[in-house]
């Protein structure tokens, strides 16, 4: 760590590590509850009903849909500092909680709590972090961020692995209650952190660019992105800092669409597949501990798939990578299906889940919260990422709460069968609205338009003086 000018300027990586823990966490406390719905389907620890099954999976997204979207308004409000540092307790408090919890209904609340902190970080820790990073390097450190997603769930399910093995009953237990030792960790490394200084300029003014520019060395900021930022401010005077309605005026509204409609289809997928991915291993043949281990294994191609990402999302682009990420997915849920009609070709269904897990994390499980951060101005940028994610962690909700009883009623491959359609419209969405990012500043997506027109999404303009430049998806 360095001083500069008064100013404490954390090391790139630091930002980066700082960041990537709370995805960390995110990762985590997602996917460590599929332990224990495992435990209570296969042990019946607690009484339940099938609708307190569905619950007890969903309510730490449906606690995420309250805390994105309340975090994410605030951020751009009142800053991002110390609310990046605030939303770590949820992770720390209730993840003891759960652990001690007595019965369904108190993990069922508990979860719920986690979820605010859960969702809260998706809104706060990847825009901290891309303010902080230059133009060309703002989806390679992104992409760490993300990777750590995988590593998170993976050693979550690694953990209740280990615990299963020594005592069934109460590996649950744990596993849930250990997430609190790296939440409480972070937060302390988190208080080290300067505020954002592209939020600060858009927020003081003049009065901020000095401290802006004793950053720039970590920030990227050019004398031109200054400007950008103080004309931005000038624009946004107009809009109230964190307004939910703004993202639905105008040319935001279009952009807000795009972000919205690829990620609700993602993650209707993503969680209604990933929640219960021990019991989905079982009925395909693979039983007991062997579940939840292989359901650890399956994130190490996350891991690699996100890390992918980490380096192809400046120098290949976020476009192509979603539209690889989207058509893997489907090839990978064909290969699923199959397993499920054909009990002996279990090895085709492992060699699909594979495909799921790598190719979704190199692709749209990596590009959606990019778009996200980058598609809306500074004062709208947590909202954007909060609404998004709120919206889409209540869609995961549903899908998470209704895994139980489609697969009931009728039968664990039609829903395959489902994911695999809603992977193949998610490609198609992306391969005529979704547009290219990659190379541009934040300031000058943020004033660029959105277009769709001759055969392919397009942000024009946002070069200063100049209006009409084509920043074309296709670069």
């Amino acid at each position: 760590m360095r001083e500069a000018e008064g100013v404490h300027i954390p090391r790139r990586s630091t930002y980066t590590v700082v960041s990537a823990m709370g995805y960390f966490l995110d990762g985590y406390d997602l996917s460590v509850i599929s332990v224990f719905t495992y435990v209570l389907v296969t042990f019946n620890i607690f009484k339940y009903t099938e609708f307190e099954e569905a619950f007890v999976s969903g309510s730490a997204l449906l606690g995420a849909m309250v805390g994105a979207l309340l975090f994410g308004h605030y951020s751009d409000r009142i800053g991002r500092r110390y609310l990046y540092i605030f939303d770590l307790i949820f992770f720390a408090v209730f993840a003891i909680l759960s652990a001690l919890a007595t019965n369904i209904v108190q993990m069922i609340v508990f979860r719920f709590f986690v979820g605010w902190g859960v969702g809260a970080d998706y809104a706060l820790s990847p825009v901290f972090a891309s303010e902080m990073y230059p133009n060309g390097g703002r989806g390679r450190g992104y992409g760490w961020i993300w990777a750590f997603w995988s590593i998170g769930a993976g050693v979550a399910f690694l953990i209740g692995y280990l615990f299963y093995l020594h005592n069934p009953l109460t590996s649950w237990r744990y596993a849930l209650g250990i997430g609190a030792v790296p939440a409480v960790i972070v937060i302390a490394l988190r208080t080290r952190m300067p505020e954002s200084s592209r939020w600060k300029i858009v927020e003081k003014g003049e009065g901020a660019v000095s401290e802006a520019m004793a950053l720039s060395s970590q920030s990227g900021l050019s004398e031109e992105d200054i400007r950008a930022l103080l004309r931005e401010r000038e624009q946004e005077r107009s809009t109230s800092p964190g307004s939910i309605s703004a993202l639905f005026r105008g040319d935001y509204l279009k952009r807000t669409l795009v972000i919205w409609v690829q990620w609700i289809l993602y993650d209707i997928a993503g969680y209604g597949f990933g929640l219960y991915s021990p019991l989905i291993l079982s009925d395909l043949g693979i039983k007991h501990a062997a579940s939840i281990w292989f359901s650890a294994l399956l994130y190490v191609p996350g891991f690699l798939g996100a890390l992918g990402a980490a380096y192809l999302n400046d120098s290949f682009g976020r476009r192509p990578l979603q539209m690889i990420g989207f058509g893997g997915m489907a090839l990978a849920m064909l290969f699923v299906s199959i397993s499920a009609r054909f009990v002996y070709l279990l090895p085709v269904g492992i060699v699909g889940l594979i495909i799921w897990y790598g190719i979704g994390n190199l692709g749209p499980g990596n590009t959606m919260g990019l778009y996200a951060i980058e598609m809306l101005p500074t004062k709208l940028r947590s909202t954007s990422m909060g609404a998004a994610t709120s919206i889409t962690r209540f869609v995961s909700f549903l899908s998470a709460f209704e895994f139980p009883y489609i697969t009931h009623s009728l039968g664990k491959l039609v829903f395959f069968e489902i994911l695999l359609v809603l992977m193949v419209v998610a490609l198609v969405f992306t391969v005529f609205f979704t547009p290219e990012t990659r190379g541009l500043s934040l300031e000058q997506i943020a004033t660029s338009r959105y277009v769709v027109g001759r055969g392919r999404p397009r942000l024009v303009g946002g070069k200063e003086g100049d209006g009409a430049d084509d920043h074309s998806s296709t670069r």
